[in-house]
């Protein structure tokens, strides 16, 4: 039998694809950008009040680093205290926004061409 694949197999193949990418796409939340999660809401309402969820999305850092970040903007910008939620955020942002997390990574710089 021949190692040809049937046009069958090609079309099954490419269900099964868009299949999962439309898994992933169905994760993340089309009017904020950010993965639908329990704490989607409340990263929502604390973060996005003052910047966009871009910069959420392309900063992947550690929760001491999102602590960090939180701690700075309270002192620096006027973060208001995010009491209970602030565990519930530093959860969300580091298992969603973490380091880890291949799909938001940006890719590796270009190598310089030699002249």
């Amino acid at each position: 039998m021949p190692a040809i694949a049937s046009p069958f197999m090609w079309f099954r193949l490419t269900l099964v694809w868009l299949g999962c990418v439309s898994i992933a796409i169905a994760e993340v939340d089309p009017n904020t950008g950010l993965f639908k999660a329990d704490a989607h809401d409340i990263v929502s309402a604390n973060c996005l009040a003052c910047h966009s969820s871009r910069l959420i999305t392309q900063s992947n850092m550690t929760r001491d680093q999102w602590l960090d970040v939180i701690r700075y903007m309270q002192k620096n910008h006027n973060l208001w205290p995010l009491a209970q939620q602030e565990a519930v955020i530093l959860d969300y942002l580091a298992q969603h926004y973490g380091p880890e997390t291949v799909t938001q990574r940006r890719r590796k710089n270009l190598p310089y061409a030699s002249r």
